[in-house]
């Protein structure tokens, strides 16, 4: 997980579906920051998706629009009556207002709020922010204003990760719409103007361009194994790697593969593997742990060690999950995709990191069967759903029919699943993973994070 917005990772993500998902938190960090207009436009752009991604919502921006009247066209009026809304409001919150609507259970509510102060939890202390944001839905119900800035002030103190929880008291609304999160954290009105203005242009134009496919297009095999490894070294934080901090390696390549080895590897499979692939092993037959911008992924297996897997039981973990290859939430028709009982594991995944297989042609072709029959079984809203999936994965269906080696990643632990339409492919998004840095780290001379995986606020002091 990188950055909450990043123009290139909204540039080059393939599902537009996760395209739309980050801007509605996107529009909602703007919402809750007072900058409704800005949140409503944002919305408005993933209009085609949002309703897949509906789960992703947080009620908090129908609130906002609620409390300034910046609804978008897409929302249609029955969801915004105040039925529609009472719905909306959280059950939680309702119901500790409804237990504590008074002085002595408003004290009671914030006793239970700051929990143990003196606890810390990974790097937290042990504030709950779900009932954070009741007492201010109290304090505000009970009109005790200076009280509920009291509260607000501490969860603003704690954005990045109370920001949610804060969203979905409707009676916060009334605060919030008027800038005062903004304040608080001293943010600066022409940076977030700013950066809103960017995040539009980045959004409106994976939209209507579709993602940014193959920026290492130019580069050479060689160019790119060597740059995965130059970046690697760069940018590394070897404490979040199984590289011994003290003593890091001065390379993750290794010797390459003999025309022996490579045909030693086939013999054992039992197929011709693909050509871009035998030119990566006769560039470094392997490699060791990669940089992702977080934490080092596993590395890629020799070709003594590449081997068969059976990803059976992985396949009935994701789609016991709802993960779907087209990567389309709430796809209303089953796919019955063929059993991924025989793949080929190239790198040292395991159940608690992720995995990097190979899928044989064979495999691919029985999936296209698969897909085309359950398009041919849809109906047009689907139809016109899978054909942006594979116009965004892969570049639309001529492309994706001529695919013939896929490369499939799978992250029990996350619940992430991938399509790579070769491992050319595949290789270049590596070489975009190790060139992040780690910024997480970095403060501003008062002591306060630049940066957060969940908010983008706190670069904008």
């Amino acid at each position: 997980m990188g950055r909450k917005f990043d123009p290139r990772q909204t540039m080059t993500e393939k599902s537009t579906w996760d395209v739309a998902r980050n801007s509605t938190d996107i529009a909602l960090e703007f919402a809750l920051l007072g900058y409704v207009s800005i949140a409503t436009e944002l919305f408005s752009l993933t209009a085609d998706f949002n309703d897949s991604c509906r789960a992703c919502w947080s009620p908090g921006l129908c609130f906002a629009w609620e409390a300034t009247g910046l609804w978008p066209d897409c929302i249609p009026d029955k969801d915004r009556t105040p039925e529609a809304l009472a719905k909306m409001e959280n059950e939680r919150i309702l119901w500790k207002r409804d237990t504590h609507k008074d002085d002595a259970g408003l004290e009671t509510l914030m006793k239970a709020a700051q929990g143990n102060t003196k606890k810390v939890i990974w790097g937290r202390s042990s504030l709950r922010p779900d009932d954070y944001a009741a007492a201010l839905d109290v304090a505000l119900y009970l009109g005790k204003t200076e009280k509920a800035n009291e509260i607000l002030k501490t969860i603003t103190e704690n954005f990045h990760w109370m920001y949610r929880d804060l969203s979905k008291s409707r009676l916060a609304w009334k605060l919030l719409k008027d800038k005062v999160v903004a304040r608080e954290l001293g943010l600066d009105d022409e940076k977030v103007r700013a950066f809103g203005a960017e995040v539009l242009k980045t959004f409106r134009e994976r939209l209507d361009k579709g993602p940014v496919r193959r920026p290492y297009e130019h580069m050479t095999m060689r160019e790119l194994v060597q740059l995965c490894n130059d970046n690697t070294l760069k940018n590394a934080v070897w404490e979040e790697t199984d590289y011994d901090p003290d003593n890091p390696p001065k390379t993750i390549l290794r010797d390459p593969a003999t025309p022996e080895d490579l045909a030693a590897l086939e013999k054992k499979l039992g197929c011709e593997l693909p050509d871009e692939y035998k030119e990566f092993l006769s560039i470094s037959n392997g490699l060791g742990s990669w940089w992702n911008g977080f934490f080092g992924e596993p590395g890629f297996r020799s070709t003594d060690k590449v081997d068969i897997m059976d990803a059976s039981e992985e396949q009935q973990a994701w789609e016991d999950a709802g993960v779907d290859l087209l990567k389309i939430p709430d796809l209303p028709i089953k796919m019955a995709w063929p059993k991924f009982n025989r793949v080929i594991q190239i790198n040292d995944g395991e159940p608690d990191a992720e995995y990097v297989w190979l899928i044989e042609p064979g495999l691919i072709n029985k999936a296209r069967d698969s897909l085309w029959k359950g398009y041919d079984e849809a109906d047009t809203v689907t139809k016109t759903q899978i054909m942006e999936a594979l116009r965004s994965g892969y570049g639309g269906k001529d492309a994706s029919d001529n695919v013939s080696w896929l490369v499939l990643t799978w992250c029990p632990n996350s619940v992430e699943l991938y399509a790579f339409g070769s491992f050319r492919e595949f290789l270049e998004y590596m070489a975009d993973e190790t060139a992040k840095e780690d910024t997480l780290d970095e403060e501003d001379e008062q002591g306060r994070p630049l940066y957060s995986h969940s908010v983008f606020s706190y670069g904008l002091r």
